[in-house]
């Protein structure tokens, strides 16, 4: 081969080099092309909160959901879209319940070092109807744009675009128009919610029995099989004062094929529930494990302490114990509302928001008799609960879906005792219990 034949023939392997890496830019670029078309969803409401955003709509984007769906204090709403092997743009809607103790900066720098990255870039503008913080942050993996709001009753509202490989100009136009789709209603079922409370918390003793109450339920699987029971028993002064306490106390038993659980919890608070102790011990019997939990609430702060970690988290107008859920729905039915929401605080301190709804009974209604409210509790993914209310506020039937499926049933004490004839030293104990010491104080066997 002459040295003329060996560089024309060098010359040819590069150009077909360069001619089939052109081609391949040109295909994926087609590819993003033919995509890239996107248009926005029909508005998806997250239900009670006044709040509807969009997503991308079309057969290229899958959704992860097909509504918002309720984890860890925040409802979230996601899908993706592949655009080639090794290309792809994902986006998530987050509703955080909690107000952030950090600033928006702070939250960026965080995700930041998440993936490992850095803030490239970081802005606030007005999208739509919302002035937004956001910022593009980068890494070796993955490019994020993320932008954050804080809504007119104090939620918060984040939007993040994550994209790898090719199509950065089209998650960005994305993430643009997906800010600016965000709505918000005043008038809602959770603003409605705080108004309720702010009421209820001044005149919630009226709708509690002169001294005490007692509510016993069944727990039943699909077959109506007993498999456990709730016991609670509330004690108050007949004629409260500002020094008046109010305490509950509460057993859970249930029994499935999976574990045999127990749950004792021991409340107590000022009248005007501004402090509250919790004291809550749940117990696997199968393993013979018991997790301690202390829930307090002082000076607007909420703290749950469990197995030696602590979290804090501030108390917001729409929160209340669950201790309190009775009578929060006689007090609503008492009221002129037809929808509220609330965030109630359950007894592993967890969050659990649940929307309150009058119930107007058509003839063929296949609700318990004497319904009159509804509550639509918002759990994990996997867990959807509803219960029914009659017209005094007392629990008719609850329903609960998650690993299996059951209900609760009101009964009577004999009925339980009858049935769990073991946990009736327990049941008697429930009645005894009368707190020795005012929220947040120290009783000399505490250590002081």
């Amino acid at each position: 081969m002459t040295q003329n034949e060996y560089f024309r023939r060098r010359g040819l392997d590069k150009a077909a080099f360069l001619i089939l890496l052109m081609l391949g830019l040109l295909a994926a670029q087609l590819i993003i092309s033919f995509r890239s078309g996107f248009k926005l969803s029909e508005p998806i409401r997250l239900k009670g909160t006044g709040l509807e955003v969009s997503i991308p709509a079309g057969d290229n984007w899958k959704r992860i959901s097909n509504d918002f769906k309720y984890e860890n204090n925040e409802f979230r709403l996601a899908c993706l879209m592949h655009i080639s092997s090794d290309s792809a743009i994902t986006l998530q809607w987050r509703y955080s319940l909690l107000p952030s103790e950090k600033t928006a900066l702070e939250r960026f720098q965080s995700e930041a070092e998440t993936i490992e990255g850095d803030i490239v870039s970081s802005d606030s503008a007005k999208f739509g109807d919302f002035n937004y913080d956001y910022a593009k942050i980068d890494s070796e993996k993955i490019t994020i744009f993320c932008g954050t709001t804080a809504l007119p009753d104090g939620r918060i509202l984040t939007l993040e675009v994550g994209h790898k490989g090719l199509g950065i100009e089209l998650a960005e136009k994305i993430f643009r128009a997906l800010l600016a789709s965000a709505k918000y209603k005043e008038d809602n079922p959770l603003a409605k919610g705080a108004e309720f409370l702010k009421n209820f918390k001044k005149s919630y003793t009226d709708f509690l029995p002169p001294d005490s109450s007692q509510n016993y339920y069944r727990i039943k699987d699909i077959r109506g099989n007993n498999i456990g029971f709730t016991a609670s028993y509330a004690r108050w002064p007949a004629n409260p004062n500002k020094n008046s306490l109010f305490s509950s106390a509460a057993l859970i038993f249930l029994d499935t094929r999976a574990n045999s659980y127990a749950e004792m919890s021991l409340f107590h608070s000022d009248i005007a529930l501004t402090k509250f102790d919790w004291s809550v011990k749940q117990s696997s019997l199968l393993t013979n494990r018991e997790i301690p939990v202390l829930i307090q609430l002082d000076d607007s702060v909420v703290t749950v302490h469990r197995q030696d970690v602590s979290v804090k988290f501030a108390l917001t107008d729409t929160m209340l114990p669950e201790t309190f859920f009775d009578t929060a729905v006689a007090a609503f039915l008492r009221g002129n509302s037809d929808m509220i929401m609330l965030d109630f605080i359950i007894s592993d301190g967890k969050i659990t928001p649940a929307i309150i709804s009058r119930i107007n009974t058509p003839p063929a209604s296949v609700l318990p008799a004497k319904s009159a409210a509804a509550i639509e509790i918002f759990t994990t993914n996997t867990t959807y609960q509803k219960a029914y209310f009659d017209g005094e506020g007392r629990l008719l039937l609850a329903e609960v879906q998650s690993g299996f499926a059951y209900k609760i049933e009101r009964a009577s004490k004999a009925d339980i005792i009858a049935d769990f004839p073991q946990w009736a030293e327990k049941i008697r104990l429930l009645e005894q219990y009368k707190p020795v010491k005012a929220p947040g104080q120290k009783t000399e066997a505490d250590g002081q």
